[in-house]
């Protein structure tokens, strides 16, 4: 998979799709998943280094702006569609990095984007391009040079850390971040 970009649309692989839509990319996605016996669980998302490779100062206000209306409105609606349900969210800048979480709970496994489930085997796969930095589960090659952690089916916790190899050229919304807050910038949006 390329670098995680959200084009204008909520379609970012990673869960977080709903919550941050405009052009976007992450440098890193780090994932903690915990299974009940029902299949129903718990997750923590972490994406660390949210950027925009917006050419204007203007159109990166209104990245800004447009990640922050979904994450306090539509984004949240439509993430909690089928039954996830938002514990917590929040962003918090470090430096030059700004860096967001988001807790929730799903009635299913099916409702943890990205997660294959079969038989006997819980897996992700990681796309050419992207570095696994840590994982509790096993990586194998898969095809086109891509990997998969893979699990067995009856895992109580999955745990992984993926980034990116390149980042085109981009900015850091961090300082937005620390200018705005949650609010929206006026012309922004």
């Amino acid at each position: 998979m390329k670098i995680s970009r959200i084009a204008c649309s909520l379609a970012l692989s990673a869960s977080l799709a709903a919550f941050l839509p405009a052009c976007l990319l992450i440098r890193t996605t780090e994932h903690r998943i915990k299974l009940n016996e029902n299949g129903s669980g718990e997750a923590m998302m972490r994406l660390v280094d949210v950027r925009s490779d917006a050419p204007t100062d203007s159109a990166l206000a209104r990245d800004y702006s447009v990640m922050m209306a979904s994450i306090q409105k539509e984004g949240l609606t439509e993430f909690e569609q089928g039954g996830r349900k938002v514990l917590s969210k929040q962003f918090y800048a470090s430096g030059d990095t700004l860096s967001a979480e988001i807790s929730y709970t799903f009635p299913t496994l099916e409702q943890v984007e990205g997660l294959k489930v079969r038989k006997d085997e819980l897996f992700v796969v990681v796309h050419a391009g992207r570095e696994i930095v840590r994982t509790n589960g096993k990586v194998r090659s898969w095809v086109r040079g891509s990997q998969r952690i893979v699990w067995p089916r009856d895992a109580k916790r999955l745990m992984y850390q993926i980034r990116e190899n390149t980042l085109p050229k981009s900015v850091s919304l961090a300082p937005l971040y620390r200018k705005y807050g949650y609010t929206i910038p006026e012309g922004g949006g």
